[in-house]
């Protein structure tokens, strides 16, 4: 089965055998009839029974032996849409957008004034780094309702890189309009084995690095804080956390790992 992080029917009980193994039925139960008023609080609660390493070592080989959905939140054009059906995702090459920038803002105002500048301004933003950092990247988010209700500017305007090169390029907020009407919101639903979804989660630093410094992996935290508020409180709903956990990638989803591509609101 594959698991969907906002919905708990996918992992709970594979994650209470794990917790069961982990601190044993008396410290479960427990948990379930503790009342905490930060999320936080619930994971610790399960880590005093044991210690950080051995929870991390434990959820770590959870998360290996399962498939997860992560979600790709952008804006595309039709022909986008197609290409993403037939060749996948693929990681961020600056150079690439030219033309399907060109094809969103030559409405624009300025756009004929300015429209020699962009090479110049998507090679800063790109290759040399001067802003958002996101050549050769691909990033998603675990939780669809994080993406939709949280940090949803992916899909109000589109790739952030889009946005800094608008931005930079015309040099105030004025071509990000154009970003939203010439396009179509898309969540991209992709599957994922647990060992991608770890190194995605910890691009900087690695699983085994942060349990090192003595803390739980972030990975491991979300769903361990998770899962011990939502048995201290069955009718939370883990939806409404709208966790911001994001991954990233420098590798080609191929298309057979597209689970769906949403159209928000309703189905592509």
């Amino acid at each position: 089965m594959t698991i969907y992080y906002d919905q708990f029917e996918t992992w709970e009980g594979s994650f209470r055998e794990l917790a069961v193994d982990l601190v044993g039925k008396e410290a479960i139960e427990t948990l379930a009839s503790s009342n905490f008023e930060f999320i936080e609080d619930a994971g610790d609660s399960v880590v005093r029974h044991t210690d950080i390493e051995t929870a991390s070592d434990a959820i770590y080989d959870w998360l290996l032996a399962h498939e997860f959905c992560v979600f790709h939140g952008t804006r595309l054009l039709p022909d986008e849409i197609l290409s993403v059906q037939r060749l996948g995702l693929r990681p961020l090459v600056a150079a690439d957008r030219r033309q399907r920038l060109t094809e969103i803002l030559k409405t624009h105002p300025q756009w004929h004034h300015l429209e020699h500048r962009l090479a110049e301004v998507l090679e800063d933003v790109g290759p040399k780094n001067k802003q958002g950092r996101r050549e050769g990247q691909v990033h998603f988010s675990l939780s669809r309702s994080g993406l939709a209700n949280g940090f949803d500017h992916y899909l109000s305007h589109g790739s952030e890189f889009d946005q800094h090169v608008v931005q930079r390029l015309f040099g105030d907020q004025s071509g990000l309009h154009l970003l939203h009407s010439e396009t179509v919101p898309i969540i991209v639903h992709v599957r994922i084995g647990g060992e991608e979804l770890v190194r995605g989660a910890h691009p900087h630093f690695s699983y085994s690095d942060i349990i090192g410094m003595g803390e739980i992996p972030g990975i491991a935290r979300v769903f361990l804080n998770s899962w011990a508020f939502k048995i201290a409180n069955p009718s939370f709903d883990i939806a409404k956390l709208r966790t911001d956990c994001c991954m990233m990638q420098r590798v080609a989803t191929p298309p057979e790992r597209i689970i769906d591509l949403e159209k928000f609101g309703g189905r592509t």
